[in-house]
């Protein structure tokens, strides 16, 4: 089976950026933290919802919600309410070597001359034309203005498919050549997502196929027990 590389891209860019990672990473950090506020205390210690409900289902939803409002009570402590979600974070690790002497399939697609990669990461870190500006830009007089962002960067890696910003990049040249050009390279990379895409929405509808399927795994003693109630099943 052929190998598979990551790419780092933004075709919409003037010009198009595309970076074929020559190695995969082997380190991909992904992180996403959410925001939680304490409430005003909202604990009950009684049957208020069930005993207002009428019909055996409406009853037992109440007493559900009766028990779970007994907890903050129970152990005098505030009820956390989500109130925001921080930017997904990936950060990647990967190396770069423009030695003649690899197998062909890991060579660089321009043999001896790392220049041209470092100039598409480079790319993602500075501001540049949109594809769908550059009738505005390009006007009467010329360039009208100056670019005012860095392009988005959509990352295509280890099941994942995000469009995100470059917010850090280090590339850290460990070899050069007699005549002082980089050979070999490390380089980290920091993403963070960008909400504004169509990319929220793709990966939505896949967490929901792939939690689907680790359900399918599992047995119903299994679900049972990591139920809320899981420890009477234990």
């Amino acid at each position: 089976m052929p190998r598979k590389t990551g790419f780092l891209a933004n075709l919409d860019n003037v010009p198009p950026l595309v970076f074929r990672f020559q190695f995969n990473p082997e380190l991909l950090s992904d992180k996403k933290t959410y925001q939680y506020d304490p409430v005003e205390f909202s604990g009950r210690w009684s049957f208020e919802e069930a005993g207002k409900a009428k019909g055996v289902g409406k009853t037992l939803l109440g007493i559900y919600r009766d028990l779970k409002a007994m907890g903050p009570t129970l152990i005098n402590t505030k009820e956390l309410r989500g109130r925001e979600g921080d930017q997904r974070t990936i950060q990647l690790e990967f190396q770069l070597d423009a030695s003649e002497d690899l197998p062909v399939e890991s060579q660089t697609r321009i043999k001896g001359d790392l220049e041209p990669q470092f100039a598409v990461l480079r790319s993602f870190m500075y501001p540049g034309y949109p594809l769908e500006d550059l009738p505005e830009v390009l006007g009467a007089t010329g360039l009208a203005r100056p670019p005012k962002t860095p392009p988005e960067c959509d990352l295509v890696y280890a099941g994942i498919r995000l469009t995100c910003v470059m917010t850090d990049l280090n590339i850290k040249m460990v070899g050069f050549n007699d005549d002082g050009k980089p050979v070999r390279a490390e380089v980290s990379v920091t993403l963070k997502e960008q909400t504004n895409s169509i990319s929220p929405i793709a990966d939505y509808l896949g967490r929901l196929v792939q939690a689907s399927k680790a359900l399918m795994g599992l047995t119903v003693e299994e679900i049972a027990i990591a139920s809320p109630i899981g420890r009477l099943f234990e």
